[in-house]
């Protein structure tokens, strides 16, 4: 017993340095475990969204009017817009091809942009005037004026050519704040099906 003591007090350094590597090693492989659950759940996040972008592909890229009369009005301004940015991705000169798409095209092609940004601020921030400058107008080509209106509010003032018009956090913030609260993105994607329903024509690609 008295050897024990005397090992114990001789290498009691030794035992704690032990057990604190251990807690530490413990403490370690806890975080490593949760960060490869984050990352395995991020992982099957970003899967199942290539999943459902090969099937939009696959659905749109030449899809006919009677595809389009039974499509999925959910997926129909994502998979429209799809095909036209694999469309004009295959181009030396995207913005000039951009600019000799259909009015439809273009517009579509904004309002899906347009609903994939977090916020209507954070569209005007990163986008340029090709979409910027249309997005008003789209949103009145299929009937959202009062948002149309409130999208103008925040086009003017990200507009440089705007000079009498300066960035007002108060009013980004109410504006991005209505889009919110009134479910805004559902309702262009809605908005958005239902025209391309009533004419299809403009949104197909025979070429």
């Amino acid at each position: 017993m008295d050897k024990l003591i005397e090992y114990s007090r001789e290498y009691w350094p030794y035992l704690i340095a032990l057990v604190v590597a251990s807690i530490a090693a413990a403490f370690v492989v806890k975080k490593a475990v949760r960060a490869y659950r984050n990352y395995y759940k991020r992982y099957r996040s970003e899967e199942s969204r290539m999943k459902r972008l090969v099937s939009l592909k696959e659905k749109y890229m030449n899809i006919t009017p009677e595809e389009i009369a039974t499509a999925d009005e959910a997926d129909m301004l994502e998979g429209v817009a799809l095909a036209i940015q694999l469309r004009l991705q295959k181009k030396d000169d995207m913005e000039k091809e951009f600019a000799l798409c259909s009015v439809e095209k273009q517009y579509a092609y904004a309002l899906d942009i347009f609903v994939q940004s977090s916020s209507p601020s954070s569209f005007f921030r990163e986008n340029g005037v090709e979409l910027t400058g249309i997005i008003v107008d789209a949103l009145a080509f299929i009937g959202l004026d009062e948002p149309a209106i409130e999208a103008e509010k925040l086009r003017r003032m990200f507009d440089e050519d705007e000079e009498d018009v300066s960035i007002d956090s108060l009013v980004i913030d109410e504006v991005d704040a209505y889009f919110k609260s009134n479910a805004v993105s559902e309702r262009i994607k809605s908005a958005a099906a239902e025209k391309i329903k009533s004419c299809p024509e403009p949104f197909l690609f025979l070429q």
